[in-house]
Formats: structure tokens, sequence, C-alpha cells
């Protein structure tokens, strides 16, 4: 039976620990996990999952605003972000990372939490 979303979230079970507001991949089994540096992911976790089973509201990538993304480095207000590992993003364009979108606030160090746009992200690898 298909399912069909008019929202901005959906309900996943995680396949492991992931942190809040890390960008999400849907795996085969169905479960999330936190995306890798050249994974397209569905979204970012709106709350902790402690374990695998964890059953954790994600904000869609399509979904209309923006969102709170876990820097990995310093980036500025504005600045071209991409895939990173760990669920995280960057301003760094490494060679297998994708296109995300821009940052709407500064990053001052690895692991703060900064308002992220989406762009056209999933579509434009990095060159």
């Amino acid at each position: 039976m298909a399912q069909y979303i008019d929202g901005n979230t959906k309900t996943f079970t995680a396949a492991a620990a992931i942190p809040q507001y890390a960008r999400v991949t849907l795996g085969s089994a169905g479960t999330i996990t936190k995306s890798g540096l050249a994974e397209i992911d569905v979204g970012t976790a709106l709350t902790e999952a402690f374990a695998a089973g964890d059953v954790i509201a994600v904000k869609l990538r399509t979904g209309s605003g923006t969102h709170k993304m876990i820097a990995s480095e310093a980036v500025a207000i504005g600045a071209l972000l991409y895939t990173e590992s760990d669920g995280e993003v960057q301003d760094t364009a490494q060679a297998t990372a994708y296109v995300l979108g821009h940052a709407m606030e500064a990053a001052t160090a690895d692991q703060d939490i900064i308002e992220v746009l989406y762009g056209a992200h999933g579509d434009t690898a990095a060159t």
C-alpha cells in the first residue's frame, strides 16, 4: 500500500544512534542512518535517536522553510554548503560531496548548530 505525506515531517525508525539535527539517509531496510559525505539525505533529524529502533521525526528536505543542521567547521553566513560525513555540513567542496544549500547564520566551530536553506541538493556534485 502506498503512503502519502502532505507535510514537512515524517517519522522513521533509526538503524543506530543519530544526533539531533543530523542529515539522515533512508536505507534499503527502511531505516535511517546519519548521512555520509557522498550520500543524498531525506532530511534532518528533529530529535535524537539514542539507539537502533528509536522512532524519530525527520524534517523532509523538501519541507518548507529552513533546517537546523550540524556544521563540521566554521562557516560564514551566506556560505555555500556541502554534504559532510556524520550527517554534518561544511563549506569545503570535497570531490565526492554534494551541493546542499546556504548557511543562513555563521558557525564558529565544529558541532555548531546553524540554520540552513536547502538549495538544489542531490543533483549537483562538488567539483
